[in-house]
């Protein structure tokens, strides 16, 4: 059981504290099922019933906090409450236990490369001429195909697929079963196809009709920055031609789809059950929200928030909040939402005018 001071937190946290200093606690709670030894966070000033309710000597708590009148004993300010969390969150995190060395069961290929302080669990799979930096943790039955390069300090958890001629910087993380460097999702008709045919007319006849669909192999790959993260059973294609492209910092939720020869900046953030349409070009410091869809060879500028379930399908500029499917600027999509809630009352109210019309007739 881990044991830390209230000075040693705030120390960790660089955060103001006061009170007890030396007051230990062994885990964090929320307030109103915090005992003695754990540290309640109460970061909001609306936690303030919930922490009198429970048995917490000690809290994180909303800056500017009457921590004595709360019935405390010390208290850690937080100013910025999510990012103090974040902070906590490191202080008490619980590692995935890897086991340090490598595991006799693991399966590495001789012309590997791995670098010092490996911890590498059982039914691993390491291909040949893999190149992989420094304090990497890799969990069970997770595999690295043929020529894939990672970096220092990575983490790679349980049944995570990277796969061949992948290239990845330092601080990556792969949480369950995604899979980087799969083929991308690439056919075409021997003749020119339905699709092709409504895109420009709008229909679909005999003529486009076709037995079957050619394969366009992924001779590119996945090229990654530092610092990114890939969420359970996410998947990330590979290039066609070139490589799938993924910024510094970027970090990737559950459930994402991102095809091939997609190139997505430095710190994005892609929520839950996003998917991305190959070719697809993604700005810097771009937020999609939960379920966004995003169609093929679209550019989305720096800075462009889309709110869940935004369905992109042509250019977005920079710097702008999107909502909607087609994706509208959030004011517009607002006012069209307000329309379409009046629809009922003005289908009513003509109603109302025909019949007063049709009386005069």
């Amino acid at each position: 059981m881990t044991h830390y001071t209230i000075k040693d937190i705030a120390t960790a946290l660089g955060a103001e504290a006061a009170g007890n200093l030396d007051l230990v606690v062994t885990t964090v709670n929320q307030p109103q099922h915090a005992t003695a030894d754990h540290l309640a966070l109460a970061m909001e000033e609306t936690y303030s019933d919930a922490l009198q309710e429970g048995n917490a000597k000690a809290a994180v708590v909303w800056d500017g906090a009457d921590w004595q009148s709360l019935g405390l004993e010390a208290a850690i300010f937080a100013p910025r409450s999510r990012y103090v969390l974040s902070g906590v969150t490191h202080v008490f995190e619980k590692k995935p236990q890897i086991g340090s060395g490598i595991h006799a069961s693991a399966v590495i290929d001789p012309s590997a490369k791995i670098g010092a302080n490996p911890s590498i669990d059982p039914f691993v799979t390491i291909g040949a001429n893999v190149t992989i930096g420094d304090n990497v943790r890799v969990a069970s039955h997770a595999s690295i195909a043929e020529d894939a390069v990672i970096g220092n300090d990575a983490l790679i958890l349980q049944g995570a697929r990277i796969g061949a001629r992948v290239r990845i910087g330092n601080g990556f993380i792969a949480q369950p079963n995604c899979v980087v460097g799969a083929d991308g999702f690439s056919f075409v008709t021997p003749q020119p196809g339905a699709i092709e045919e409504a895109r420009k007319t709008g229909t679909i006849s005999a003529a486009s009709e076709t037995a079957g669909f050619a394969r366009i192999n992924s001779l590119g790959a996945v090229s990654i920055g530092d610092n990114v993260e890939i969420g359970a059973c996410s998947t990330i294609d590979r290039g066609t031609i070139a490589d799938t492209v993924i910024g510094n910092g970027t970090k990737v939720d559950n459930v994402v789809q991102i095809g091939h020869n997609v190139v997505i900046g430095d710190n994005c953030l892609l929520c839950g059950n996003v998917g991305i349409g190959g070719s697809t070009v993604v700005g810097d410091r771009v937020i999609l929200g939960g379920k966004c869809g995003v169609a093929d060879h679209v550019t989305i500028g720096s800075d462009v928030i889309a709110a869940g379930k935004t369905g992109i399908s042509s250019n977005v500029p920079p710097k702008r909040v999107i909502m909607g499917n087609p994706a509208v600027k959030m004011e517009t999509n607002v006012e069209i939402y307000k329309a379409t809630r009046r629809l009922p009352r003005l289908v009513a109210k003509v109603a109302a005018l025909e019949k007063i019309v049709f009386k005069k007739d």
